[in-house]
């Protein structure tokens, strides 16, 4: 009985890092043996996800879990990847998708997931993320665009470059070393490169980028990017975007950019400063971009004529 304690024990401390979760592997090479596992799961005490894959009885599911556990079931070198490795880098919202990829053309395949079989995942692209193996961001995003739209792609890579997670140059070196006749998110990634408004420069939100991209598109003059406004040598604001010789600053404002009464009365000061100095503010939401692009850009173009 006192095996039996130590076994468990050491279980609970494996499960404890794995999501509430036990592999089989470790299950039995702690010595509780195949029929051991068995009664642990006829007793309740293990209940089992998927071949190979266990849970404590009593702990709560995530989706996170859901992920592991199909990673623990194919074993290996199996990694979470494409839209679930996505979701783990917070690179897109609520895909509740669960999909691996493996280094291996044969394997087990996991109740609920998508499996892709690859010949090119080495372990320089591969990671932990949660306590999961995932694909880490750069391979995550070539990944990515052979599931998903493109617009979902183009955001979960400005999301990347605005937590720092990588940069354009790493992309694109990421992107060349994938590239081969058939890879479909290879070529996604290059489009969306290609067509980035802003370049290899880096955005302070998916807004800022996406707001780059409808003055790109609808043809209007060319922009300055983070200005920095002054008067003699006394700074007054930087503001997203800028036609200095027209002293028109334009500001993009996401769900979050008034977070408390503080912030807002600063916005106000700084736009009042603008006005005084003879620039004209214009303000955009996430809404006016996204779903109002030719009102943002009329807008902007009727504001730049008078001014000119």
């Amino acid at each position: 009985m006192k095996e039996v304690r130590a076994r468990r024990a050491l279980l609970a401390a494996r499960a404890r890092t794995q999501h509430a979760l036990v592999d089989r592997a470790t299950a039995l090479a702690s010595g509780l043996g195949a029929s051991g596992l068995a009664r642990e799961v006829a007793g309740g005490r293990l209940e089992r996800l998927q071949a190979g894959a266990y849970r404590v009885a009593g702990a709560p599911g995530s989706w996170e879990q859901t992920v592991l556990a199909a990673v623990l079931a194919v074993g290996g070198d199996a990694v979470a990847s494409h839209r679930s490795a996505a979701r783990l880098w917070d690179l897109v919202d609520g895909d509740s998708t669960v999909e691996l990829s493996v280094r291996r053309g044969r394997g087990p395949a996991p109740r609920g997931a998508i499996v892709h079989r690859s010949g090119d995942l080495t372990g320089e692209w591969c990671t932990q993320r949660l306590g999961i193996p995932v694909t880490n961001p750069l391979r995550t995003l070539v990944d990515l665009g052979a599931v998903a739209p493109g617009r979902v792609v183009a955001d979960a890579l400005e999301r990347a470059l605005v937590t720092r997670l990588v940069s354009v140059a790493a992309v694109e070196r990421a992107r060349a070393a994938h590239a081969r006749p058939g890879r479909s998110g290879s070529g996604v990634l290059r489009r969306i490169l290609d067509a980035r408004a802003l370049g290899d420069r880096p955005a302070e939100s998916v807004l800022e980028a996406r707001m780059a991209a409808l003055l790109a598109r609808h043809g209007l003059p060319s922009v300055a990017f983070q200005h920095e406004v002054r008067a003699g040598d006394r700074f007054i604001a930087r503001v997203d975007f800028a036609y200095p010789a027209q002293r028109v600053a334009i500001e993009v404002d996401g769900l979050s950019a008034h977070a408390s009464a503080a912030a807002l009365q600063h916005d106000l000061t700084r736009q009042n400063l603008l006005v005084s100095l003879g620039w004209t503010a214009l303000r955009f939401t996430w809404p006016d971009v996204i779903r109002r692009p030719v009102s943002v850009a009329s807008t902007i173009r009727e504001v730049l004529a008078r001014a000119a």
